[in-house]
């Protein structure tokens, strides 16, 4: 496969061409509530935080105490609505908050409910709700297909979709039907040693146990082909 002609030819030409897509996730900064779970068994014990910096994908907290734990659970507080997240450390570091060192996290998040997904978009974009809630929870992504995800060659389509369902992040799509999820270009990625390779990050959906579920998940395709999550 000839990586330029293909998916650097098509699919970053097409992310490229258009301003609303240049960027993954816009990100919204402003003090918001975040409560950390220290202890898994016991979910009503909750260590008060406060969140900083916040987008679709993830976001940043100050907390006095030392977050152990790489995934762990936290709750934040937008628009009247307590959101559970389960999230990863990206990064971390200490800093001066109100005077006193506190800890700074920067986490992805592992596990969200698709409406709590939507109302992140919304708060980061500063989006109004919808009149009806229910009837528009998912809409966008049950009746649109990705255009920038089909640009992509068939086989790499295949073992991005493939990973993604061992990873029980999308259900297996039918026969004949397009995966119903979302592509984001995310730039070059070159490394000492290796060929250069393309990010993607995919953002999928699935439900469990009659909730929907959203997912995101990254990925290096580089120009033989190949695919490999980040």
């Amino acid at each position: 496969m000839a990586f330029e002609n293909s998916v650097h030819g098509d699919v970053v030409e097409w992310f490229l061409g258009r301003t609303a897509d240049r960027r993954q996730y816009k990100r919204r900064t402003g003090a918001f509530h975040v409560w950390w779970h220290p202890d898994p068994s016991d979910p009503k014990k909750r260590e008060p935080g406060v969140g900083v910096d916040i987008s679709p994908n993830g976001l940043v907290y100050i907390i006095p105490q030392t977050v152990t734990a790489r995934e762990h659970t936290i709750d934040i507080r937008l628009r009247d609505r307590t959101v559970p997240l389960q999230v990863k450390i990206v990064r971390s570091d200490v800093v001066d908050h109100q005077g006193s060192p506190s800890n700074r996290y920067m986490v992805e998040y592992q596990g969200i409910a698709a409406d709590d997904w939507d109302l992140i978009v919304r708060h980061v974009n500063d989006s109004p709700e919808p009149r009806h809630r229910r009837k528009m929870q998912n809409q966008e992504m049950i009746k649109q297909v990705d255009d920038a995800y089909r640009l992509l060659p068939l086989a790499v389509q295949r073992k991005i979709v493939a990973v993604l369902v061992e990873q029980k992040k999308l259900a297996p799509p039918k026969p004949g039907k397009t995966p119903l999820l979302k592509l984001f270009y995310g730039g070059l990625h070159k490394m000492p040693g290796k060929p250069p390779a393309h990010r993607f990050n995919v953002h999928s959906r699935i439900k469990v146990n009659d909730e929907t579920m959203a997912y995101d998940t990254r990925f290096l395709v580089d120009d033989a082909g190949d695919v490999s999550l980040v």
